[in-house]
């Protein structure tokens, strides 16, 4: 059961974790929610506002910074979770417990994004997310590459992020959280 709930957790903090179809019938899809209008907790107005923020608190060491960045508790556990935790059992399992698993993560990969990549000189250049999803009022940029050039002038992808989560009405940006993909 830990590995199952581990492994649903992992999904659903990428932000896309779809139900598979039983059969070759489809069900009725019920309507889908949405999250309302209102902006995203402390939302930054564009990607690049985004990924400038994530770089300056990355050159500055500040883990604070860097989480206030995320989705907080109260925005995944209510209005957001149908577009994150689109999977059938996530409701089973609980938002709480979700949450709890998620931010364990994501505090765990932030603090190896600032080992590895903490109090540098960096650039931001852009994110190239793998895959774009959009659920329930969200856009969610999937496990997105962070291109960086350090101080020596050369680019380089960071992958420390979850995804990049858009709120599509008010054009508001945050992260879902960090994760260490290298």
């Amino acid at each position: 059961m830990l590995r199952a709930a581990a492994t649903l957790a992992l999904c659903l903090s990428f932000g896309a974790c779809d139900a598979p179809s039983a059969g070759d019938a489809k069900p009725a899809a019920p309507a889908e929610p949405h999250v309302g209008d209102e902006p995203l907790a402390g939302g930054l107005p564009s990607l690049e506002a985004l990924g400038e923020a994530v770089v300056a608190g990355l050159n500055d060491g500040d883990a604070a910074a860097l989480t206030a960045l995320a989705i907080d508790q109260a925005e995944y556990t209510g209005r957001l979770f149908p577009a994150v935790a689109n999977h059938p059992a996530a409701e089973a399992m609980g938002r709480e417990l979700l949450w709890d698993m998620h931010v364990r993560q994501s505090a765990d990969d932030l603090q190896r994004a600032l080992t590895h990549h903490g109090r540098s000189d960096l650039e931001f250049i852009r994110f190239e997310p793998r895959r774009t999803v959009r659920r329930a009022g969200v856009v969610f940029h999937e496990r997105p590459h962070l291109v960086v050039r350090g101080a020596d002038g050369t680019e380089r992808e960071l992958q420390i992020l979850a995804s990049l989560v858009e709120h599509e009405s008010t054009q508001t940006f945050k992260l879902l959280g960090f994760r260490d993909h290298d």
